[in-house]
């Protein structure tokens, strides 16, 4: 019996020497598991943001700024090596650089000894992506909405004619994805039933930091996907007329560039606007050209 219980003590031993040694699993308030402090001499950890350039990712990118933010939209500013966040502590981050496309890293969480994050950014200068447009003739028109040299030939009336749009991209850098609104002549809104773009989305409705220019114009706006690198995408744009409709003047078109930013409400956001229509694209680009009257 005396060995029994000698034996009894020595298990239950072993099991607190094992139950202390081993970091055991603790829950946030919101029930959610997080990293055990059990064995760890801080409570708070260090966060570092290495931030590279996306396309040359052993290019270090300096004069950042980093902000934390987590699920009730509190923001932290934070400097790299220095800020410190509770262990476990849950957070996006939101990486700013000037001439970059501002960037969110997902779902971050502070660990015991600190959290080390790797944060790619794109380089994303003014004027890139670049702009042609290619009239019905196969022409490259003048980018003038007064016309120039090439400019798209008279319309017929009631034809679909169309454009091909020509996306030309920087090397070692991004356009971010894109806004791009096309705006028809004055009085466009009446003559046109449609305007087609296959391979981008239609939005259904004109962000409010486009200014329209011609009275009563059609105008419309379209998702359009990156362009990385100094690669070129060519979009085909067609107009649809109404019957016995007809169409000339100016025709007008820009892009407005994506990036993330923190709304109004502290949420993280990818966009051109936040929610009351402030600007918040990293780069707009134009080319504008003229359609002949007869």
């Amino acid at each position: 019996m005396q060995v029994f219980s000698m034996m009894i003590g020595v298990l239950l031993l072993v099991g607190l020497i094992i139950y202390f040694a081993v970091p055991q699993t603790q829950f946030d308030k919101n029930g959610e598991p997080i990293e055990s402090i059990s064995g760890c001499p801080e409570s708070t950890g260090i966060l570092t943001v290495s931030i590279v350039n996306a396309l040359q990712q052993g290019t270090a990118v300096t004069g950042a700024t980093i902000t934390a933010v987590d699920a009730n939209g509190v923001q932290t500013n934070v400097t790299s090596g220095t800020t410190t966040f509770t262990i476990g502590k849950k957070f996006d981050l939101l990486v700013s650089v000037s001439d970059y496309l501002d960037t969110k890293i997902a779902d971050q969480v502070m660990t015991c000894g600190g959290l080390e994050v790797k944060a790619p950014i794109y380089y994303a200068t003014s004027d890139n992506p670049s702009i042609r447009v290619k009239n019905d003739d196969g022409d490259y028109v003048t980018n003038a909405v007064a016309g120039g040299a090439k400019n798209q030939t008279d319309l017929s009336a009631g034809e679909t004619f169309t454009f091909d749009v020509e996306f030309q991209g920087t090397n070692l850098e991004s356009s971010g994805n894109l806004v791009y609104i096309i705006e028809l002549p004055a009085g466009s809104s009446a003559n046109v039933t449609d305007v087609l773009m296959p391979g981008a989305t239609n939005l259904g409705s004109i962000p409010s930091v486009h200014t329209t220019i011609n009275a009563g114009s059609k105008v419309v706006a379209f998702d359009v996907p990156a362009v990385v690198g100094a690669e070129k995408k060519t979009y085909s744009v067609s107009i649809v007329l109404g019957a016995d409709k007809d169409l000339n003047g100016g025709v007008y078109t820009d892009y407005y560039a994506k990036q993330w930013f923190v709304d109004d409400d502290g949420s993280l956001v990818n966009g051109i606007q936040d929610s009351t229509g402030d600007a918040q694209y990293e780069n707009t680009g134009d080319f504008d050209f003229l359609i002949e009257t007869a």
